[in-house]
């Protein structure tokens, strides 16, 4: 992901207290997004923007299995990833900065808005791998390593 160069102002190590974090955030009425990378069966990133300290957008990848989520549909991922192990940043910008991203790909836009009261509903107890390689039937063995059993 590439997104506009801002002034870290926090970072630190997943899993976190994201409902923490969110809730100083909007009571400073941020402008920029937060970060993360974990690594699980393969690297994921997620970014959840803010504006005016609001949930604004959010996007989830896993490049190496070719998915990416946005929107509303990636808040799953992104929440999931807080409890990943990997680490996180949070980066200040200016409103402009966030309305240009945001105008740039217009489909991270959340639709539904979070309330912060339910976000540590939200957010699961535990990490779980949500980006997982589409299986054909007829590469199953081949994917668990298990290639010279097909013809046994």
């Amino acid at each position: 992901m590439n997104y506009p160069a801002g002034l870290v102002v926090s970072k630190g190590p997943l899993p976190n207290d994201f409902s923490t974090i969110a809730d100083q955030l909007v009571s400073k009425r941020f402008n920029g997004y937060v970060i993360q990378s974990i690594r699980s069966h393969y690297i994921e990133e997620g970014a959840l923007f803010f504006r005016d300290g609001e949930f604004v957008a959010c996007i989830a990848e896993c490049l190496s299995v070719g998915k990416t989520f946005k929107g509303n549909e990636a808040i799953e991922f992104f929440l999931n990833q807080t409890r990943g192990k990997g680490f996180f940043q949070t980066v200040e910008l200016t409103r402009s900065q966030v309305d240009l991203v945001t105008a740039f790909d217009e489909k991270i836009l959340l639709v539904d808005k979070i309330n912060l009261k339910d976000l540590p509903k939200l957010i699961p107890t535990v990490f779980s791998g949500k980006f997982e390689p589409e299986k054909k039937g007829e590469n199953l063995l081949e994917s668990y390593g298990l290639g010279e059993l097909r013809n046994s």
